[in-house]
This record gives structure tokens, sequence and C-alpha cells, in this order.
């Protein structure tokens, strides 16, 4: 039985060069899914709970104006075992992946 791992990438030239590796390294195209994150439509609710959560992350000594950055891009792929999870934790995490 396939298991399904996530990571996010802070570039989608990231994401990319891992789904690369992914399939030079064997895993089968319909595995391996890049799917670039969507920016939500602008509202006034959402403005305002992102300004309330940025001024609540702390960041370089009070410069809590700066947005956090936001993933650009999801990568998923289908695992059969713990060898393939290991496989491709790693060759995600060499091309700047973070946890989703």
């Amino acid at each position: 039985m396939a298991n399904t791992i996530y990571r996010n990438f802070m570039s989608v030239a990231d994401a990319q060069a891992a789904r690369s590796a992914l399939l030079q390294a064997g895993f089968p195209p319909a595995s391996v899914h890049l799917t670039p994150h969507k920016a939500p439509a602008g509202d006034t609710t959402v403005s305002t709970v992102e300004n309330i959560m940025n001024s609540l992350t702390p960041d370089s000594a009070d410069n809590t104006d700066e947005p956090r950055p936001k993933p650009v891009a999801l990568l998923a792929v289908d695992v059969l075992d713990d060898e393939q999870r290991e496989q491709a934790d790693s060759i995600m995490e060499g091309h700047n992946a973070i946890d989703a």
C-alpha cells in the first residue's frame, strides 16, 4: 500500500529540480506530483488575520512589519516502503524542501 509524503518549497525552481531528481532516481511519473500554491484572493478578513499573525511571529530584532515568506510549491510523492520514503526525503531535502 502506497503512502504519500508532502514537502513544501520556497521556490518553484527547487520543486521542479526535486521532481526531476526523483524521476531520475526511478520514481514513476504518476507518483510524483508538483502543485504550485495559488495566492488566495485578497479580502479584508484574510489581510487582517495575516497582519495579526505576522505581528505575533518574531523576526530579526523586532522587525515585525516584515511578513513571513510563504512556500510557493508543494511536491507530493507516493512511496511503497520505508526505503523509498528515505530516498525521497533525502532527494527533496537536497533541493531545499521544508515540511508541509
